[in-house]
Parts: structure tokens; sequence; C-alpha cells
């Protein structure tokens, strides 16, 4: 007979349990956030300069995405709101225990347990769970990176083909004069830019549901996102204010390079590899501007997630069923799954309340149409100030991948 059956409930159930994480880990100081935020924003700067670095900021930014729609969830429940209770509820399960902290560039959120691996296990096994330890983040990153943006292109890649094909036919019809083709050009323009907003109104809310659930197949559950958008439409319309208008000043300083020089006559005297030093250190600066504004608007697209799917659960208009697996249990964990009745109202007042919700929903489709074009216009203005080939057509900065480093050939 082996131990395990002598065992009492109790302690099979302790022993089944996941291990607890390092009290340093379960309750970080001010003073190591402090540090630590510095260093996370430089090489999240530093990694928007190349495009397989910005990959590593998409999944970098989907798993803080995460973790800020779980404390959105947290703070819902009728529980403790310190950050102890929320992070040792994070530990309890596997699926949530990397949400512990923020999260990390390279190193497992769970690195000194890790980095130590079996006390008893051989040398070579050691030094594995040293190097998996040192490396967890980055290829978790790198994952979910490229899950993120590959399905982000699926929605959002045909609209900046169209502009760029339909950019080039306009010019080259205004050289060559070919009157019969004159609308060829503004169509295909036109048919990307409805492309582009009608893409926009599902991509932001679909990625967040990918992020949070953790599987990319969920960032095609149209029934989910739309049902989501509709129970927080002025929230929505609030977010594409904001993609717009934190937009606006990386379109500012994505076109300056093009007039530097005649602000700063000696850039003129500079040679090539001067001129790319400079260059360099300029679109790294600005990454201070891009690496927080890609970031903020991830988490605050998991928060407006989070309410509204809860609020859709609540109110019956989503079954459980249809949340993943993880936000269901983690859910269910907080005992905030329950459909709370609603009370019943007067015809007249259902009526009125019918007609503002479908009004005010129409309403708010207009004006988020009219914000996504003025991000659009944006892109047209920037292109035909400083022309930067199909990158800048394929890829925006704070809607695909934040790569942001436009050297001019």
């Amino acid at each position: 007979m082996s131990a395990a059956s002598l065992s009492s409930p109790e302690e099979a159930a302790r022993l089944a349990a996941p291990p607890a994480l390092p009290a340093r880990a379960q309750t970080p100081s001010r003073l190591s956030r402090a540090i630590f935020f510095p260093v996370k924003l430089l090489w999240g700067m530093l990694f928007c300069q190349s495009f397989l670095g910005s990959i590593l900021v998409v999944g970098w930014s989907y798993r803080l995405a995460r973790r800020s729609a779980f404390r959105r969830w947290w703070k819902s429940a009728e529980r403790s709101r310190s950050d102890a209770d929320f992070i040792r509820f994070l530990g309890e399960q596997e699926e949530t225990r990397h949400s512990t902290a923020w999260p990390n560039w390279f190193l497992q959120p769970d690195f000194a347990q890790a980095a130590h691996g079996q006390p008893r296990a051989r040398l070579a096994r050691r030094l594995l769970s040293l190097v998996q330890a040192l490396s967890g983040s980055l290829w978790l990153n790198l994952r979910l990176g490229l899950q993120g943006i590959l399905n982000t292109w699926v929605l959002t890649l045909p609209a900046g083909l169209f502009w760029w094909f339909g950019w080039y036919a306009g010019w080259n019809n205004s050289f060559n004069k070919g009157y019969e083709q004159t609308f060829a050009g503004p169509l295909i323009c036109i048919a990307g830019i409805l492309m582009f907003i009608a893409a926009m109104f599902y991509v932001p809310l679909a990625q967040a549901r990918q992020a949070v659930s953790g599987e990319w197949r969920s960032f095609y559950s149209f029934r989910v996102v739309w049902t989501i958008l509709r129970e927080r439409w002025l929230s929505c319309v609030g977010l594409a204010g904001l993609y717009s208008a934190l937009s606006l000043p990386l379109t500012v300083l994505k076109t300056v390079p093009m007039f530097l020089p005649q602000k700063y006559p000696f850039l003129e005297g500079l040679s090539e590899p001067e001129a790319l030093k400079y260059l360099n250190a300029y679109f790294f600066w600005c990454a201070l501007a891009v690496f927080p504004s890609y970031a903020l608007l991830r988490v605050l697209a998991a928060r407006i997630y989070a309410s509204g799917l809860l609020a859709s659960v609540r109110s019956g208009r989503l079954s459980p069923n249809s949340l993943s697996a993880c936000e269901r249990s983690f859910l269910e964990r907080l005992d905030l799954l329950r459909v709370r009745p609603q009370p019943a109202r007067h015809p007249f007042v259902r009526g009125m309340q019918w007609t503002g919700t479908h009004l005010g929903s129409l309403t708010a489709r207009v004006v988020i149409v009219g914000i996504w074009f003025s991000l659009v216009a944006q892109i047209y203005i920037s292109e035909f100030l400083s022309y930067h080939g199909a990158w800048g057509w394929l890829n925006q900065p704070l809607v695909q991948l934040p790569w942001f480093h436009y050297l001019p050939k």
C-alpha cells in the first residue's frame, strides 16, 4: 500500500494544490516596483525599434491586459481588496499564477523558485531549469505576441494593402495621365478605409478577449465580442477617441524627421553613419510615447471587456458556456456567475429604455465611424507629407505592431 493512500483527505488536497508563491513574489515592495518600472520601460522602448522586438511587446502587453482584467473582476467581488489578497488569490491556481505580478521581459514570475529546480535532480536538469527560469517570460511573450499579431493582421492587413495599392495607383495615374483609370486609386482607397473602420469596431475588444482568455481562437468569438460592444458602447466610443488622440503625436513624430534639416541645417552635413546614429537615437526616444500608449490602450480595452463580460453574464445576455475555461473558472471562484433577475418595469418605462438604448447605440456607431476616420486621415496626411513606403500603410503602431523605426532610404 502506498503512502498516498494512507494520507488524510486534507493532506491529499494539500499535496494536489499548486505550491505557494514565495513571500517576496506575493507582496512586492514599493521600492522594488520603483526600481524595476524604469527597467521594464527601457526594455519596452528598445524592443519597439525592431520587428521581432515589437512582437515581444505585443505579447507583454497581452499579459499586462490579462492581469488588469483579473483585477477588474476581483474588485467586483465582495472580497478584501488588498494587493496581498489579490496576489494570493491569483497564486491559488496554475492558470493564473503567471499574473501574480507585472509581466517580465525575460525572467519567469517565480524565478527564485524555478531557478533552483529539484534539489535532488541531476546537474543537467538543474541547468535546464535555470535556463528556463531565465528565459521563461521571453518565450511566453514571443508566443503570445505571434498569436496576437497574426489574428490582428487577419482583419487589419487587407485594409492596409488596399491603401497601399490605391496610393500607388493614384500617383501612377497622376504621372502617366491615364484618364480611363482616374477612379481606380480613389475607389481602392475608399474600400480600404471602409474595411479598416469596420475592423476597428471589433479588433480592440477581440484583442482583449484573446489576451484575457489566453486562447488565440477566442479572437474570433464574434457573438461574445459584439454583445460586449453593445453592453459598453459608450466606453468603446471613449476607447476609439483615445486611439485617435494618442495617434496624433505619433503621426507628428513619424513625419518630423523629413523636415529636421530645414530647422537644423547642420544635419545636412552629417555623414551616413552619423545620420543613422542620430535617427536611431531619435526613434528610440520616440518610443517613450509609443510603448506606454500601446500598453495603456490594451489595459483599458481589457477593463472594458472585463466589465462588459461580467455585466452581460449577470444580465443573462451571455451564458457561462460562452466563456473560456479560464474566465469561467476565475469568475466561479469569485462567485460572479450568478444571473441577477431584472426588476419588472412598466411597459412605458421599458419602451423608453429600449428607445434610448438603441438610439444611443446608433449614435455611438456614427461617432465611432467618425473617430476611426480621423485616425485614417492622420495616416494619409502623414504619408503625403513624408512617404514611408509600404510599412507606413501596412502597420499602424497603436493598432498592430508597435514598431516605430522609420529610416529613410
